[in-house]
């Protein structure tokens, strides 16, 4: 018994080698009937084809020993079909798998096989403007209409960021500079096709959209808002008063060291304000403004409250700085 088993193991070692062999790109093994083989040729090196039955796509055998097999080593992404001696492929998924070609003399050919949906990459946009308040940021976002999934994403300007997941989603980062400037986005499918998007960043001067100035007079609360900070979330103590000189402030103290004034002439009817000036002095704010000059409007006051919307330009860092405030109309 023990010499039967070593013969055995001896006969696997040698046989299990050849049955491995057998599965390489050019394997010729050797002709059993003595006959001379002819060279086993595929007429490509690989094969793309689109996902669907009516497109299948044909190998072309140039020269082999007949009775082929076929078969695909991943049958989610593809199968292979012979009929009349004609090898054909189908795909059925997007992806990358390998057709396998033997022919009776058990010789195999391996052909990379490409699954695709469109042979068109469509995007949403081919042309983009992204405008924003000037130095500040914002994000904007395109979708894939038509593609093959594995997208990726680049830009050739560094000031706009670009991303994509795989659902297709696009999206577009800047900041905006005094000047206009552009990208041209490249979005890449697994397949290889392309699209382009050109992106052109613009500044705008407007501290607030339309929808945000609806928003803000929406809410009746008493509150002032500057940098991500709203005093609704502290215990300040407000400011409304009109000096001698008939200037009107507006604002909040905080323990009588942080605060935050609007000064301007006139009244508090709706509109563009006068000689409006902006101070602060706070934690959340880098550095201080003191009557920093200001564009100040009245954009609602319903003879209760009033809400009030302002901006400035910081010329040296080049960016539009905005805020806005809800008060009573009359001191309390």
């Amino acid at each position: 018994m023990k010499i039967t088993s070593k013969i055995i193991i001896l006969l696997m070692s040698v046989l299990l080698p050849m049955g491995f062999a057998g599965c390489s790109d050019d394997d010729d093994m050797p002709n059993p009937g003595g006959e001379e083989a002819p060279e086993f040729v595929l007429g490509q090196e690989s094969i793309k084809v689109k996902i669907g039955s009516e497109n299948k796509a044909t190998v072309d055998v140039k020269q082999g020993g007949g009775e082929y097999d076929a078969f695909i080593l991943d049958a989610r992404i593809a199968k292979a079909e012979i009929a009349d001696g004609i090898i054909k492929v189908e795909g059925l998924a997007n992806g990358q798998t390998f057709l396998m070609v033997s022919d009776k003399y058990s010789r195999y050919r391996k052909l990379p096989v490409s699954v695709y949906t469109t042979d068109k990459l469509q995007l949403s946009h081919e042309t983009f403007d992204l405008i924003t308040l000037l130095g500040n940021s914002k994000t904007l976002k395109a979708n894939v209409v038509l593609g093959n999934g594995g997208y990726e994403a680049m830009s050739d300007n560094p000031a706009v960021s670009v991303s994509v997941n795989e659902a297709g989603e696009i999206s577009m980062k800047a900041t905006s500079k005094k000047e206009d400037f552009t990208a041209n986005i490249t979005v890449t499918d697994c397949t290889g096709l392309t699209a382009n998007i050109a992106v052109t960043v613009k500044a705008s001067l407007e501290p607030f959209t339309t929808e945000e100035l609806e928003a803000i007079k929406a809410d009746n609360s008493r509150r002032y808002y500057f940098k991500n900070t709203r005093t609704d979330d502290y215990d300040v103590e407000y400011v409304n008063t009109t000096n001698d000189d008939g200037k009107i402030r507006y604002g909040w103290e905080l323990w009588g060291y942080y605060c935050h004034y609007i000064d301007f002439m006139g009244d508090k009817t709706e509109g563009v304000k006068e000689a409006a000036t902006f101070s602060i002095s706070s934690w959340s704010v880098s550095g201080e403004y003191s009557d920093q000059a200001v564009t100040l409007k009245i954009i609602k006051n319903d003879g209760t409250n009033l809400w009030g919307v302002f901006s400035f330009i910081d010329e040296e860092r080049e960016i539009v700085y905005a805020g806005y405030f809800c008060d009573t109309v009359n001191p309390e």
